[in-house]
Parts: structure tokens; sequence; C-alpha cells
């Protein structure tokens, strides 16, 4: 057993989900593809009828939670691969996907079986939140987090929102009519720690083509080109996320 590295994950787990799939747009998507295992009609069903009644009414915040909880996809992690999990978007000193070797897994849970860590990897990254390295004789040589799993686990494990966060990225870049990475950080004040899981968010949005690929151990991306599309895309996000009067 992996013992959870904060009390009450599960629970607090599932309200960052709900925060994910309610508050930014590209992780709902994410969402419904790592739920597509389970239920991929149902949930689409469910988040369908669920926008339409906060369309149609909206209530305060922990009644539109309440409201999709009801209906909540037929996932549920276990609690090693939870707690896995949270570590990993504790540890993350950048908030980028860096590789984890599996001797720091073991050190990090004494107390887990080889197979409750191997379980545990392989669970998150079934459902796209880690991806697993192998090697002769090595079920799991490494893990390395994915985007997604800080987007569900920060609001947990940091009490910030990759989510929240990439809305106020989405206003920096329209404000400074800026894509680089390093000025918009600069702006918002952040640590990179809270900065790169946001701006990854964000890079979603991004037409690929204006995307930059230079190869650096510091942001997901460099930075990015703005054009039309991108900007109609931000303030689309911004007005989303803008609260219901």
């Amino acid at each position: 057993m992996i013992k959870p590295p904060i009390e009450d994950v599960n629970r607090a787990l599932w309200r960052a989900a709900l925060e994910a799939g309610a508050g930014f747009i590209p992780v709902t998507a994410a969402l419904a593809r790592l739920y597509q295992v389970t239920h991929p009609t149902q949930f689409a069903q469910d988040l369908s009828e669920w926008r339409q009644e906060v369309t149609d009414a909206a209530n305060d915040h922990e009644a539109r939670l309440t409201t999709l909880e009801a209906k909540r996809p037929k996932l549920v992690l276990s609690g090693d691969a939870m707690a896995l999990a949270t570590w990993l978007s504790l540890r993350s000193e950048t908030g980028l996907d860096d590789l984890v070797e599996y001797d720091v897994l073991t050190a990090a849970f004494p107390e887990a079986t080889a197979r409750d860590l191997q379980d545990a990897a392989a669970e998150l990254e079934m459902f796209g939140l880690a991806t697993v390295t192998k090697a002769l004789g090595f079920p799991v040589r490494a893990i390395t987090p994915t985007y997604a799993l800080y987007a569900l686990f920060d609001p947990v494990a940091l009490q910030t929102s990759p989510q929240a966060d990439a809305v106020a990225v989405a206003q920096a870049a329209l404000k400074l009519d800026s894509g680089d990475a390093r000025e918009l950080e600069s702006h918002l004040g952040w640590p990179r720690r809270r900065f790169n899981p946001a701006f990854a968010l964000l890079l979603t949005l991004v037409h690929d083509g204006r995307v930059r690929k230079v190869i650096q151990p510091d942001y997901p991306s460099m930075g990015f080109l703005i054009a039309a599309e991108e900007r109609v895309r931000f303030k689309a996000l911004v007005a989303e996320a803008a609260p219901t009067q």
C-alpha cells in the first residue's frame, strides 16, 4: 500500500477534477479522453446536460460542483495511484514533464511493494496522467508526469489551479500581445512551478505551427506567435471563465 502524502485525497481529487472539467475547455476535452476507456457516451451526455443546466440557471460555485458530481463518470483511481500522483505533483520544482527514476520512487515509498508501485504507475499511464519507461527486467524503469496530472492534482497538492491560471496567462498574452514565456512569467510574477502547468494548458489552444519547438529546460515551450486565431480562442476562454451575473 502506498500511503498518500496528504489527507482526504480521494474527495479532494474528485473535486479538483470537477474544477478542471468546469473551468477550462481543453482540460474538459482531456478528461473526456481519459474517461472514454470506461463510459465515453454517458460522460459526454452528462457533461452536455450539466453545461446546459449551468447556462439555464447559474447557481453558486458549490451548487455547480454538486450538480456535476451527482453525474460523475465511472472513473475511479486507486488509492495507490492517487498517492503516487499527488507525490509527483508535490515533488516537482518546475511543473515540467520531468522523468523520475524508479529508485527515487522506492526511496519515497519504502513501505510499498514493487507490485504496488508498478501497478500505480501503470494506472496513471493508462489514464494519460504519466508515461512509464520500461526496460528488460524492469516493468517500471522511470515515470514521467504529464501536464494532465498537474491539472488534476495541483489543486489538491499545492492549492493552485492550473485551469484558472491558464485564463490569467491568456489575459496576459492578450494584454501584452505576446506569447513569449519569459515575458508572460515576468508579467504575472509567479514562481515557475505555478506558471508552467498553466502555460502548458494554454498551449493546447495555439496552432501547433506557431509554437516554438526549441529544446530547453525551463518551459513547456519558449513561447508562441499570436495570430487572430489565438486571440479569438483566448478571448473565448476568458469569457467562459468570467463569473455569470
